[in-house]
């Protein structure tokens, strides 16, 4: 198993590239940008480590054909690519937070996120290229300047119909939040759909993405994990139900809003929800704990890794520096 880092897009371009070589220096395989609403754009701001890394992979976590059309997508992906030396890498999702700020209605989601992935995927490895799906269209695309190995594209994938688009077009997946149990389904079906294609499963990659609070401090680990505990997969019951009664289940949805605020307002508590719930869901949705919690981390990563899942990409707030020196001396030798 190989291990990335998700990066706060917020981040300079300076602090982006400080972070992306002490990774690299840690045999980290990549660095990922979410690309949120109040951020930067995350090819832009990988433009400098870009040209000063030469091992280190870097892409955008996760791209949506609602607010910018494939072809952009392709474009930005292919000119970063050519700076790093073919180890740019996007994933290609359904939209989140922007889409919903812009007011963009999800019609047709499935459609949209097949039709983004087979765009950028063949727009990245075949020369000339034409596409003509129902809702995008390119005519003899063929960009000389792009001399680079093609990028990896991904699509992130939780739910049958996406993992299938994955299977059909992508070069993996990335799932979020998933169990054992779950993570070993996801590849099981993507395998079994990989042969429906005629696609081999050698070299198909299963990333998944995870919170990372494991620091010095236990305490405040276990505080941060509870104030971003709302952008965890709580709405998702199929997860939540794994470890959690229909009850505590309504309670958790009942106060989705005031979850939310924790992390705006810095608080670690919910009026109306039991504490031993959202410590219950820092358990179960995240990797968090001190430093002698660190066997216990690296033992469900080693479950992860023995049901199929290739990589994981562990996300990083607070100490991100101090979390890539754990990551890169604890966590990577010992899950290779």
């Amino acid at each position: 198993m190989e291990i990335d880092v998700i990066v706060d897009s917020r981040q300079s371009q300076k602090q982006i590239t400080e972070l992306g070589l002490l990774a690299e220096r840690h045999g980290i395989r990549a660095i990922w940008n979410s690309s949120y609403l109040d951020g930067r754009d995350p090819f832009t701001n990988f433009a400098e480590l870009a040209r000063e890394s030469s091992r280190i992979h870097m892409g955008a976590i996760a791209l949506n054909a609602y607010e910018q059309h494939p072809f952009r997508i392709t474009m930005s992906l292919l000119t970063l690519n050519e700076i790093c030396d073919g180890r740019a890498e996007v994933i290609i999702g359904g939209g989140g937070e922007v889409v919903m700020a812009l007011d963009i209605p999800f019609e047709r989601r499935v459609r949209v996120v097949r039709e983004c992935a087979e765009f950028v995927k063949g727009a990245t490895a075949e020369r000339p290229f034409n596409y003509n799906g129902e809702l995008y269209k390119v005519i003899n695309y063929n960009p000389q300047w792009a001399t680079a190995p093609a990028p990896a594209v991904y699509v992130a994938a939780n739910r049958p119909q996406m993992l299938r688009i994955s299977a059909r077009v992508a070069d993996g997946i990335m799932m979020s939040d998933l169990s054992t149990n779950l993570s070993r389904n996801a590849v099981n079906d993507v395998r079994a759909h990989l042969k429906e294609f005629g696609r081999s499963t050698d070299g198909f990659r299963f990333n998944n993405f995870m919170a990372w609070y494991v620091y010095e401090d236990r305490e405040e680990a276990l505080r941060e994990a509870k104030q971003w505990i709302g952008f965890r997969a709580l709405f998702r019951k199929y997860m939540m139900s794994e470890f959690m009664t229909d009850e505590e289940f309504d309670i958790i949805m009942a106060h989705i809003p005031q979850i939310y605020e924790m992390a705006a307002k810095g608080t670690y508590s919910v009026e109306g929800v039991p504490d031993r719930l959202l410590d219950l869901c820092v358990e179960k949705l995240t990797l968090t704990g001190g430093l002698g919690d660190l066997d216990k981390v690296i033992g469900h990563l080693q479950e992860l890794k023995d049901v199929g899942i290739t990589e994981v990409a562990l996300e990083l707030r607070t100490h991100a520096a101090e979390s890539i020196k754990i990551i890169g001396e604890q966590v990577v030798p010992a899950l290779r």
